[in-house]
C-alpha cells in the first residue's frame, strides 16, 4: 500500500502540466500578470501547479511536461492513420505517453532517444512549440531577419523555429537581443510562451475567414457610388484579415428580385511561401451591378485556395 502511495505520488507530481479541472490561486506567484496568464491557462486545462496552492514557477520545466502543455495548446489530437505506441523508449503506461505519441503523429520533432523526465533547453521548447502552432493554421510572415546576438550558440534547424516566435512576438529576446537557446526552461517562462501562444492562435481563429458558402460575415461591408443613371458600382470590403497576405474577389452577382441583388465573395489565401507582417488588415473588389436593384446583399461563397 506505501509503494501504491509513493508512486501515486509521483505521477501526481511529474504529470502536473496535465490539465485542470479548475483554477486556483497559487501563492508562490506574485506578479499580477503572471498570476493572471496561469490562472487562464490552468483554467483551459493548458496546465496546472504541483499541488492546489504551488505552482513552482521557478523549477525547470521537464521534456514530458513541456510536450504535454504544447500538444495541449495547440489542442493536437491522435491521427487515425497511425496506431500503437511511436516509442519504446517511453513507458507504456507512462502518464506522457499519450502526448508524445500524439506529437509524433502530427510531425512535431520528437524522438526516441529524449530524455523524458529531463529539464528542456529553450531552443528545444522552441521548435517544439513553433512547429505545434504552425499546425493549427497557416500562419505567413514577412520575409525578415531578426538579430540574435547567441544565435550561434543555436542548433542549425532551431533558428528558424526561434525566428518564428519572435516575428509572431509570441517570444521575446533580452535587452541584450539574446535568447539563451541552452537554457533550460522555467515553468514560469514555459506558461508564459503557451499564453502567448493560446492569445495568437485564438486572434487568429477569431479573424479566419468564413469557409462554409453561404455563410453571412459580420466583417464585410459594402459601399455603393454612382457610376451614371443605369448603373452603380458597389464595393465590398473584408475587414479583420489577419494579415495583408490575405485578398477578396467577386464571384459572381445574383440577381433574385426585380430590385434586389445578392453579391458572392471568396477570399484569397496567401502565399504560404511569403512572410507577411502580422497586421488586422481590409482587402476589397468592386462590381457594376444595374442601378435599379436597390437593395444589395454580400454573402460568403468559400476560399479560393493560393495557386502558383
Amino acid at each position: 500500500m506505501k509503494n501504491t502511495m509513493k508512486w501515486l505520488t509521483a505521477v501526481l507530481v511529474a504529470s502536473s502540466l496535465l490539465g485542470a479541472s479548475g483554477a486556483s490561486a497559487f501563492t508562490d506567484i506574485q506578479e499580477e500578470n503572471s498570476i493572471s496568464m496561469v490562472k487562464e491557462l490552468q483554467a483551459k486545462g493548458i496546465i496546472q501547479g504541483i499541488s492546489t496552492e504551488r505552482f513552482a514557477p521557478a523549477e525547470t520545466i521537464k521534456t514530458a511536461q513541456a510536450i504535454q502543455m504544447i500538444v495541449n495548446l495547440a489542442d493536437l489530437k491522435v491521427q487515425p492513420n497511425f496506431t500503437g505506441r511511436s516509442f519504446d523508449s517511453v513507458p507504456k503506461h507512462a502518464w506522457y505517453a499519450n502526448a508524445v505519441n500524439i506529437a509524433a503523429q502530427n510531425g512535431l520533432s520528437v524522438s526516441a532517444d529524449m530524455k523524458w523526465n529531463e529539464p528542456i533547453t529553450r531552443e528545444g521548447f522552441a521548435v517544439l512549440l513553433s512547429e505545434a502552432i504552425q499546425k493549427t493554421g497557416n500562419y505567413p510572415l514577412i520575409m525578415m531577419y531578426l538579430h540574435v546576438a547567441d544565435e550561434d550558440q543555436m542548433k542549425e534547424e532551431s533558428r528558424g523555429a526561434v525566428q518564428f516566435l519572435l516575428l509572431t512576438k509570441i517570444a521575446k529576446l533580452d535587452d541584450h537581443d539574446k535568447f539563451y537557446p541552452a537554457k533550460s526552461m522555467t515553468r514560469m517562462e514555459a506558461a508564459e510562451l503557451a499564453y502567448q501562444s493560446v492569445q495568437f492562435i485564438e486572434q487568429h481563429q477569431k479573424n479566419n475567414i468564413p469557409k462554409e458558402p453561404g455563410k453571412m460575415d459580420p466583417n464585410v461591408s459594402i459601399s455603393i457610388s454612382r457610376v451614371d443613371d443605369a448603373q452603380n458600382k458597389v464595393t465590398v470590403t473584408k475587414h479583420e484579415l489577419p494579415h495583408p497576405g490575405y485578398g477578396i474577389k467577386i464571384t459572381s452577382v445574383d440577381y433574385v428580385t426585380d430590385n434586389e441583388a445578392v453579391i458572392y465573395y471568396k477570399v484569397l489565401q496567401p502565399d504560404p511561401d511569403m512572410m507577411y507582417p502580422q497586421v488586422i488588415s481590409s482587402a476589397s473588389d468592386d462590381v457594376i451591378v444595374p442601378s435599379k436593384y436597390t437593395k444589395v446583399n454580400v454573402q460568403a461563397a468559400g476560399i479560393i485556395e493560393f495557386t502558383k
